[in-house]
C-alpha cells in the first residue's frame, strides 16, 4: 500500500468516526429535549428502566452506523472517481 493510499485510508476511518462520534452527540442532545432527561449511559442506573435504555441504545447505534456508513460511502464513491 502506498503512503498516499494510507493516508486515504486513515482519512476515511477518521472521518466516518467523527460522523458517528456528533451524530450520537446529537442524538443526545434531542434525546433531550424530546424526553426532558439527559440519554442513558453505559453503565446501569436505578433511574434507568429497560425499556429506555434499550430504546437509546437502538436509536443511538443505528444512527451512529449510519453516519458512518454514509461517510465511508461518500468517501470511498470521490475516491473512486
Amino acid at each position: 500500500m502506498s503512503n498516499k493510499q494510507l493516508i486515504t485510508t486513515i482519512g476515511i476511518g477518521l472521518a466516518a468516526a467523527s460522523a458517528g462520534m456528533l451524530t450520537r452527540k446529537t442524538l443526545q442532545k434531542s434525546w433531550e429535549k424530546v424526553t426532558n432527561k439527559p440519554a442513558p449511559k453505559d453503565k446501569p442506573s436505578e433511574n434507568t428502566d429497560i425499556k429506555e435504555a434499550v430504546t437509546w441504545a437502538v436509536v443511538s447505534g443505528i444512527g451512529a452506523g449510519v453516519a458512518r456508513m454514509a461517510v465511508r460511502y461518500i468517501l470511498d464513491k470521490r475516491q473512486s472517481k
